[in-house]
C-alpha cells in the first residue's frame, strides 16, 4: 500500500490509506456507541429528565448536526480555528468571524494508536489527540484551518510539534508565574501575536465594533453558564452528568444558540426547585471532582460510576477546564476602547485561570481558593481527585490540595486511571467504597 507520509514531516508514522480508513471507521463506530450509551444511561438514571436536555444530547454527537453545520459554513468561506486548551482567546476568534472549537481528544481508542509515536508514560489525553489526528477521527480537528496550542506542560509542548506535521499550529506560552510584574505584559504580547495571525487567516481586521460584539456575546453565555451553576448549589434538580454535558457542548456549539438553550433549561430547573421535583434524593452525598480534564465522550466513566453507584452520589461541582471553569469568568471591560478591551481579554485568560501549570511563592493559591470556595458554596461532602497516569501537573499538586482538604475535614480520594474501559470494574468498587464512607458521615 502507498505510504501516507509527506515529505518534510517529523513524526507521522507510515500508515496505508486502507489502515487509516479502517481504523477511522472502527473508532467512529465505537465512539457513536459510547455516546449513545452515555445518553441512554443518563436518561435511565433520571426518568423525569427535562425534554430541554434533548438539544444537548443532539449536539453531543460529534459526528452529527454540529459537524454538518460547521462543514457548510466552512464551504461558504468561514474559517475554523481549533484550540487544545482554555488559554485560547475565544473573543478574538469570534470577532474575526471565525468558528472556535476545542479539539482535545476524549477517545480511549485513539490513545492506544498514539503509542506509535510517543511512549505510554506520556499523558493519554495527548496520545489520544495525536492518535485521533493520525486517522482523521476528530471532525472538529479535521475542519480546523489552524489550531492554537498553549504550551501548558511538556506533553502539550510536544503535541504542538507533532500536530504541526498535519496542521497550521499557533503556539502560545502562558507565563508560569502570573503574579510577577512583567507576566501580564508578556502574555499581552502573546495575545497580540495571536490576534494578528487570526486576522491574517480570516482576512478580517478585529475592530472595536466586532470585538465589543464578541465580548458581549460571550458575556451573555457566561451569564447563562453561571445561572446553571447557581441552580446546582441548591436541591438536586439536575444530575452532575447532565450539567457537565451542557458545559462541554459550549466548546463546539454555536455560542448564541447554546446560550439560548441553556437559559431555556434553567427556566425549567428553577421551576423544579419550587416544585421540589428532584433528580435524586436531597441527602445524596455531594461529590466534587478535580484534576485531569474529563473530555466527552469516553471520559464519562467516572461521572457514570459516581451517579450510578450503590450508594449513589451526586456530582455537585467540578474544578476542571472541561467543566465548571469553561465559561465561569467573563471578560470585564471598564471602557469600551480597543485598548481597554484587549487588556481585559488578556487579563481574563491569565489572571482568572486556575491551571496547575502556574506557580508562585505561595504555590497555586488561586486554585486552592477556587476549590475551597466551591466546597463551601455547593455543600460538598467529599472530593474525588482524578488523575490520568502521565498527567504530571495534576498528580504533583495532589499533596498540597489534600493538606488543605484535611484541614477543612473534607474527605478526598485520589483516583488514578488510564485512558481505558478495562478498569471500570475496579474503579466501581473504589468509588462505591468512598461514597459509602461519605453516606456514613452524613448519617452521623
Amino acid at each position: 500500500m502507498a505510504s501516507e507520509i509527506e515529505v518534510g514531516t517529523k513524526y507521522i508514522p507510515d500508515m496505508s490509506k486502507t489502515e487509516i480508513e479502517d481504523l477511522r471507521k472502527q473508532f467512529t463506530e465505537s465512539s457513536l456507541k459510547v455516546i449513545k450509551d452515555n445518553i441512554d444511561r443518563m436518561k435511565k438514571s433520571w426518568p423525569n429528565r427535562p425534554k430541554e436536555m434533548e438539544y444537548f444530547d443532539e449536539i453531543s454527537n460529534l459526528f452529527g448536526k454540529r459537524q454538518q453545520e460547521i462543514s457548510e459554513q466552512k464551504q461558504a468561506g468561514k474559517k475554523v480555528i481549533g484550540y487544545t486548551c482554555m488559554f485560547a482567546p475565544i473573543e478574538l476568534i469570534i470577532a474575526a468571524g471565525a468558528i472556535p472549537v476545542r479539539v482535545g481528544s476524549g477517545w480511549y481508542d485513539s490513545a492506544k494508536l498514539g503509542d506509535r509515536i510517543m511512549p505510554v508514560e506520556v499523558c493519554p489525553v495527548i496520545r489520544s489527540t495525536v492518535g485521533a489526528k493520525m486517522v482523521h477521527l476528530s471532525p472538529f480537528l479535521e475542519l480546523s484551518d489552524a489550531v492554537i496550542t498553549p504550551l501548558t506542560c511538556d506533553g502539550r509542548t510536544k503535541l504542538s510539534e507533532i500536530l504541526a506535521d498535519y496542521k497550521t499550529i499557533w503556539r502560545m506560552s502562558p507565563p508560569r508565574v502570573k503574579d510577577d510584574a512583567h507576566a501580564l505584559q508578556l502574555w499581552k504580547e502573546e495575545m497580540m501575536v495571536i490576534k494578528q495571525k487570526i486576522e491574517e487567516l480570516t482576512g478580517t481586521k478585529i475592530t472595536r465594533e466586532n470585538l465589543k460584539e464578541a465580548i458581549e456575546k460571550l458575556q451573555k453565555a457566561t451569564k447563562a453558564f453561571r445561572r446553571l451553576q447557581e441552580i446546582r448549589k441548591g436541591p438536586p434538580v439536575i444530575t452532575g452528568r447532565d450539567a457537565m454535558l451542557v458545559n462541554q457542548t459550549s466548546l463546539w456549539d454555536d455560542i448564541e444558540r447554546w446560550t439560548q438553550k441553556t437559559d431555556e433549561l434553567c427556566d425549567v430547573l428553577e421551576k423544579r426547585v419550587e416544585e421540589k421535583d428532584y433528580a435524586t434524593y436531597p441527602d445524596t452525598p455531594r461529590v466534587m471532582i478535580t484534576g485531569t480534564p474529563m473530555i466527552w465522550p469516553d471520559s464519562w466513566k467516572v461521572p457514570n460510576l459516581i451517579e450510578e453507584a450503590n450508594p449513589k452520589g451526586l456530582l455537585a461541582v467540578d474544578e476542571q477546564c472541561s467543566g465548571d471553569r469553561i465559561l465561569y469568568d467573563p471578560v470585564g471591560v471598564d471602557e469600551w476602547t480597543m485598548s481597554d478591551m484587549l487588556n481585559a481579554v488578556t487579563e481574563r485568560y491569565l489572571m482568572a485561570c486556575t491551571c496547575p501549570c502556574f506557580t508562585s511563592d505561595n504555590g497555586n493559591e488561586d486554585r486552592v481558593n477556587w476549590i475551597m470556595d466551591r466546597i463551601k458554596e455547593y455543600k460538598v461532602d467529599g472530593v474525588i481527585y482524578y488523575v490520568v497516569r502521565g498527567c504530571i501537573l495534576y498528580a504533583m499538586e495532589y499533596a498540597r490540595i489534600k493538606r488543605v482538604l484535611d484541614r477543612m475535614n473534607i474527605p478526598v480520594y485520589y483516583l488514578d486511571t488510564e485512558y481505558t474501559r478495562e478498569d471500570v470494574g475496579q474503579m466501581k468498587t473504589r468509588i462505591e467504597a468512598f461514597l459509602e464512607m461519605l453516606e456514613a458521615r452524613i448519617d452521623i
